[in-house]
């Protein structure tokens, strides 16, 4: 009888882990060269994951300036190290503000303020999100069959809207026929980066959730209805195949570079 009256030690329950499902696309459009570049930091190692993130980023250089391949290149690399000098347990906020700092000031020293490029970059650690953007390149969510954009356009369509809403004019065709809208007004390569946009708090990550970090060859081109279809594909791989077949099926005369890189998320 003693044998059945035993206590059984309790089995300890594995706690559950949200993991990342990685894929990109990228192509040069009807232009000349290939002037994005993007990169994953600590994609395939679940144990670099848990001590210091994943690390998404995507640049795009502006052909409108001087070397822009080089330039964006450049700026993923500069993002690259200061991520490797991340601190998990710091303030992250304030270290992801300062690689636009240090970037910026790296690309303006090494290319005379006659180079610039966008950036748009995730940081996914602890099951939350930090991200910080500079310029027109996209960030959107996808959760729960919902789509948002998580940052907002720096150019001159975008001022001019912002303009209008402080002066109570809430015209939606404000500015579209304004030559100059697609005009930056921040980029990295500035002599002093004026616009940031950033999260100052994290974002809870959630099973099913999927993002999209992508240039303006994508979520400039196609529908956020069309970005909401081809995300809500099973894999982060049919996510980016989608998003190129949609964005060949349009067959733009002037098509721009296009890069996108999509992370699932899930346990």
């Amino acid at each position: 009888m003693g044998l059945f009256n035993r206590r059984k030690k309790p089995v300890p329950v594995q706690e559950r882990r949200l993991s990342y499902q990685v894929a990109n696309l990228q192509g040069r459009g009807t232009r000349e060269r290939q002037e994005d570049s993007f990169a994953f930091a600590n994609a395939l190692d679940v144990t670099e994951i848990l001590r210091k993130g994943l690390l998404a980023v995507v640049a795009d250089g502006m052909g409108g300036l001087k070397d822009g391949r080089e330039v964006s290149q450049a700026c993923v690399t500069q993002v690259l190290s200061a991520f490797s000098d991340l601190d998990p347990e710091g303030d992250l906020a304030e270290q992801l503000r300062t690689w636009v700092d240090q970037a910026n000031g790296a690309l303006y020293d090494r290319f005379q303020g006659e180079g610039g490029t966008t950036l748009v970059t995730c940081l996914f650690l602890r099951e939350q999100l930090w991200w910080l953007s500079v310029g027109d390149s996209y960030l959107y969510l996808l959760r729960d069959g919902g789509l948002c954009r998580l940052n907002r356009d720096h150019n001159h369509l975008e001022r001019l809207r912002l303009e209008a809403v402080r002066e109570g004019r809430l015209d939606p065709e404000t500015g579209l026929d304004d030559p100059d809208g697609p005009r930056l007004t921040s980029f990295l390569g500035m002599e002093e980066v004026e616009l940031v946009d950033r999260s100052l708090h994290p974002l809870p990550l959630m099973g099913g959730d999927t993002l999209l970090l992508c240039s303006d060859g994508v979520g400039g081109v196609l529908r956020e209805s069309a970005l909401r279809t081809c995300l809500e594909a099973s894999t982060a791989a049919e996510a980016c195949a989608r998003l190129e077949r949609d964005i060949l099926a349009q067959a733009r005369r002037n098509q721009d570079n296009y890069t996108a890189l999509v992370i699932k998320c899930g346990y």
